[in-house]
């Protein structure tokens, strides 16, 4: 099976959760086909959703068809990840009590709202990072300030922070495990007029006392995670962890009327949607299946089938990312202190300067001690 074989096969996979359209073709690849067990695990564990599948096989009844020493690691991986989810889930409880009672309110967003309001069937399915909570802009400084106050500390302590549009530089506490991005923007700068604070503070539910957004808003932002803030509709891919979340928060609310709220991020919306409904095996979205979403899921096909030219595209894109980010950085350091501030501090930075050099190959890195 090839790379695009076993990465259908692990969407397929996934989809068994919110139907039993695929089963039957799982049973059957499972029964009578050499699969690369390798790979499954490399691509399921990249993706962050092997625990998911895990937990999936489990409930179908189908661990029995996966060789004993695969289900004894996935089950080892699925165990660990539930440990490590409870106590961030416990975490969450503090930070949510912290917050309220120095009068903020935060509404937590993606991993963070699925765990707490009981998303998933098995809160193992799920593999958390960092914990993620928006505020509106007249909390932000405060709820900084009271994280700060409360033993939380810069995960990287550079000295000078970059000033990041969306989110606060990650803090982490020594005796908790995941770190904090507290939010005061939820999509990158280009569409945060479309989706923001504002946009779905009057949506704002209420989840075993916890403030998340509303199903609709929760799915936008399952997608614009992937596909605006880490670029997956320009590199024509997605992430499995956000479209299995996706399914799930659809099969809560189905639907994807929400779209048609939004202007300049409908047609992003649109081609990860197409993009779904043919990774999962044709889940009945009502898509709309214009030209421009059509051009983009051939792309996508073309790259998924063809691994060594998306290679070659994902390297033209990165790019053309970095130095457009560059460039920006240099012309809002003529209108913006903190911009200025950071970019000369950067370039004044020693180490920054020593790992430059080594790159450029003009020095030699510094041998680590034995």
């Amino acid at each position: 099976m090839t790379i695009a074989d076993i990465t259908l096969f692990i969407t397929k996979s996934l989809s068994i959760s919110v139907s039993n359209k695929n089963l039957e073709e799982i049973q059957q690849v499972l029964k009578t086909k050499e699969i690369d067990w390798d790979l499954f695990v490399k691509i399921s564990t990249s993706q962050l959703v092997l625990p998911a599948i895990y937990c999936n096989y489990k409930r179908k009844n189908i661990l029995k068809f996966l060789p004993a020493d695969l289900v004894d690691y996935m089950k080892k991986i699925t165990s660990l990840n539930k440990n490590r989810n409870l106590q961030i889930t416990n975490q969450i409880s503090e930070l949510n009590v912290l917050l309220k009672q120095n009068g903020v309110n935060p509404i937590f967003i993606k991993g963070s709202s699925n765990l707490i309001q009981g998303l998933y069937e098995d809160p193992a399915e799920r593999m958390i990072g960092d914990i993620d909570f928006l505020v509106s802009e007249k909390d932000y400084d405060l709820s900084i300030k009271i994280l700060l106050d409360n033993n939380y500390k810069p995960v990287h302590n550079l000295g000078y922070n970059f000033p990041n549009f969306r989110h606060y530089n990650r803090l982490f506490h020594k005796h908790h495990l995941a770190a904090v991005e507290i939010h005061k923007e939820m999509i990158v700068e280009k569409y945060a007029s479309e989706f923001n604070h504002t946009a779905i503070k009057n949506g704002i539910i209420q989840k075993n006392a916890f403030s998340v957004l509303s199903y609709d808003d929760q799915k936008a932002l399952s997608i614009f995670s992937n596909q605006v803030n880490d670029k997956g509709f320009e590199y024509k891919t997605i992430g499995l962890k956000n479209a299995y979340d996706f399914l799930l928060l659809n099969s809560q609310k189905p639907g994807i009327e929400f779209a048609l709220r939004y202007n300049k991020l409908k047609k992003i919306i649109m081609c990860f949607l197409a993009s779904v409904n043919y990774m999962f095996g044709d889940l009945a979205l009502d898509i709309d299946n214009n030209q421009k979403v059509k051009w983009h899921l051939k792309i996508f096909k073309s790259f998924l089938h063809d691994p060594k030219k998306r290679k070659y595209y994902s390297k033209i894109v990165r790019i053309k990312f970095i130095l457009v980010l560059r460039l920006k950085i240099i012309l809002k350091s003529f209108i913006d202190k903190k911009y200025r501030t950071w970019l000369f501090k950067r370039i004044s930075d020693k180490r920054w300067q020593r790992e430059k050099l080594v790159k450029l190959g003009l020095r030699k890195p510094i041998e680590s001690q034995p």
